[in-house]
C-alpha cells in the first residue's frame, strides 16, 4: 500500500512540477481568445438551432433560437472588433439589423444585409466572415416569423445555419491569427525594450 501511495505521490509531484507541452500550450492559446470571443457559446447556440430546424420544430422554436444566436452575435462581434478594428464601422451597420428584424421582410433582409446595400464598403475581407453570423441567424429569424410551412422552408433555414457553420469556422480563424499576431507583437516589443 505504501509503494502504491509513494508511487502516486511521485506522478503527482511529476506532474505538477511538468510545462504543458506544446501541443497543450498551443491549445490553450488558441482557445484563450475563443473563450473571451463568446464564439463558443454562439458555435453551440447554432449547433442547437440548426438541430431544431433539422427535426422540423415549431417555428417560435426557431423563432426565439435564432434571437438568441443573434443576441450571442454581440459578444463575437465586439470581440473581432478589438481584433480588426478596421472592421468596426462595417460591423455597427451590421448590428442595426437588429432594432428592426421585427417589421423587415425577407426581400429587404436579402437586399440590404446579404447583398451589402445598407452597410459600407467592405473594409477588409476579413470582417465579411462575422458579418454572416448576425445576417444567416437573422434570416432565419424573418423566415420563422413566417411560420415556416413545409419541408422546403425547413430546407431553405437549414441551408442558411449550414452556412453559419461554415463562417463560425472562418471567424474561429481570423480570431486565432489576430491572437497570434498581438503575441508576436509583444515578443517584437519585448526584445527591443531589453
Amino acid at each position: 500500500m505504501r509503494k502504491e501511495c509513494a508511487a502516486a505521490l511521485v506522478c503527482l509531484s511529476l506532474f505538477g512540477c511538468s510545462e504543458p507541452s506544446g501541443q497543450a500550450a498551443n491549445a490553450q492559446a488558441a482557445t484563450s481568445v475563443q473563450q473571451g470571443s463568446g464564439i463558443e457559446p454562439y458555435a453551440l447556440l447554432a449547433s442547437e438551432l440548426l438541430k431544431d430546424i433539422r427535426i422540423q420544430r415549431d417555428a417560435g422554436v426557431i423563432q426565439a433560437g435564432a434571437d438568441d444566436l443573434i443576441q450571442q452575435s454581440d459578444v463575437v462581434l465586439d470581440a473581432f472588433k478589438l481584433a480588426y478594428p478596421q472592421c468596426r464601422p462595417y460591423l455597427d451597420a451590421v448590428l442595426t439589423l437588429r432594432a428592426s428584424l421585427a417589421e423587415m421582410s425577407l426581400a429587404v433582409l436579402e437586399q440590404d444585409y446579404h447583398g451589402n446595400g445598407k452597410l459600407p464598403e467592405l473594409p477588409d475581407p476579413v470582417c465579411y466572415h462575422s458579418k454572416d453570423l448576425v445576417v444567416h441567424p437573422a434570416t432565419v429569424l424573418v423566415m420563422a416569423k413566417g411560420g415556416l410551412a413545409g419541408d422546403d422552408a425547413y430546407l431553405e433555414a437549414e441551408l442558411e445555419m449550414v452556412e453559419v457553420m461554415a463562417h463560425i469556422e472562418q471567424v474561429k480563424q481570423a480570431l486565432r491569427r489576430a491572437e497570434a499576431s498581438t503575441e508576436q507583437q509583444q515578443v517584437a516589443n519585448d526584445s527591443t525594450s531589453n
